[in-house]
């Protein structure tokens, strides 16, 4: 049978009566569940997903075993949308069903989104379950409930022989912000997996223990590995989000990394160190051949606030790239120097509006009254959010 003549036999069964389904007809699609066609249980599965209705759900808990994965994963989408907790118990029963490890697997995930801590003894049990994709799936859902109670259990996952199962271990911990993983985490920011590795640093900036910065200079100083945002730049991230000052030396030194990458994460953690000696090297990168690199210099720039970068970024509102010119402005207005003050009025006329929309606010911080005339003219602008931003400026300059 073709795809289209399924779906026509589908849209068939989907009538309605006094607004309800008719019970015969769900029946029909339970049904056909069982069939020995792919594409009629696939779309049986489908039209399950937009019923919600509860009687399909031990119909479906059966189907999560099917040997297409594509079945299977419909079945799951039908049941993600349907069950409740009410449907614990019959989650449970599959989690444990020996037979099939696909159904185990897609009863963790559906457990992990009905997010009802009464789960997690089980789904502890599961991660050291003898296939790979159902630790993965227990893992991945103990971490969407957060239980700090398994986070010792999810521990011993970060040695599994399989990357998969790791990369969920860490995550995992990382969502749940569990402090005591954090040395346990270290060793995988050299996993032979890339991803793990820039997981794992991630996860060290979810935790904030500044006891692992000096592993996390370490990384960035490491310049062996050739991965595009790869550990080096999401470990600058982390040294960034953790706010740790004894970063400061080994980011500067990422200001002129050859990686474009780990030039913009250690602008980016700087601006949040909001160190001021890094300011002269902030500038030099709005020149940046990269995008980025220049985005989150400006960004930094701002956040630090020094006005010996005022020319610099004044220079940035002529970028050829808006959001380069719009975050110039922003950072100009943060800074709140009046020397900024007939740049920004010159970008009342960008024909992005996010630009002159910008520019206002910053003149609004900036707070010159001088601006005050140029500003109103902008009540008349095309765009309604640009009126609206300069009807509060107007506001606040009119009171100075």
């Amino acid at each position: 049978m073709k795809r289209a003549e399924c779906g026509l036999i589908l849209a068939g069964v989907l009538t309605f009566s006094g607004g309800a389904v008719r019970a015969d007809r769900v029946d029909d699609l339970i049904g056909q569940l069982h069939s020995k066609q792919v594409e009629v249980r696939s779309d049986a599965a489908d039209a399950l997903v937009k019923l919600k209705t509860p009687r399909a759900v031990p119909a479906l808990i059966q189907t999560m075993g099917d040997p297409v994965e594509s079945v299977r994963a419909r079945a799951v989408r039908a049941l993600a949308s349907t069950i409740t907790k009410t449907d614990l118990a019959p989650l449970l029963v599959a989690l444990s069903d020996r037979e099939n490890a696909n159904r185990r697997a897609g009863a963790a995930t559906l457990l992990g989104l009905l997010n009802d801590r009464r789960a997690v003894h089980n789904l502890v049990q599961a991660t050291s379950d003898r296939e790979a994709p159902v630790r993965a799936a227990a893992i991945e859902a103990l971490g969407e409930i957060g239980d700090p109670t398994a986070a010792r259990y999810l521990r011993e996952n970060l040695t599994d022989p399989q990357p998969r199962v790791r990369l969920k271990a860490v995550t995992a911990l990382g969502l749940m912000r569990d402090t005591q993983s954090a040395a346990a985490i270290v060793p995988l920011l050299r996993d032979r997996t890339p991803a793990i590795q820039s997981g794992a640093a991630v996860a060290l900036a979810r935790i904030g223990d500044r006891s692992v910065v000096p592993a996390l200079i370490h990384v960035v100083e490491d310049k062996t590995s050739l991965e595009p945002f790869d550990v080096r730049f999401y470990s600058a991230y982390a040294l960034g989000a953790l706010n740790d000052r004894r970063a400061a030396p080994v980011l500067q030194k990422g200001l002129s990394d050859k990686d474009p990458t780990v030039r913009v994460a250690a602008a980016g953690a700087l601006g949040s160190l909001r160190m001021q000696t890094a300011v002269p090297m902030l500038t030099k990168l709005l020149t940046d051949k990269y995008y980025l690199v220049r985005f989150t210099s400006a960004q930094a720039l701002g956040n630090i606030g020094d006005r010996s970068a005022v020319p610099a970024l004044l220079k940035g509102l002529k970028d050829s790239n808006e959001d380069i010119r719009e975050q110039c402005a922003k950072a100009l207005g943060k800074i709140g120097d009046r020397r900024a003050v007939p740049g920004l009025l010159a970008l009342f006329s960008d024909s992005d509006e996010a630009i002159p929309k910008a520019a206002v606010l910053a003149l609004g911080r900036i707070g010159d009254p001088k601006s005050l005339p140029a500003v109103r003219k902008l009540l008349q602008h095309k765009d309604p959010t640009v009126r609206a931003a300069a009807a509060d400026v107007v506001k606040m300059l009119a009171k100075r």
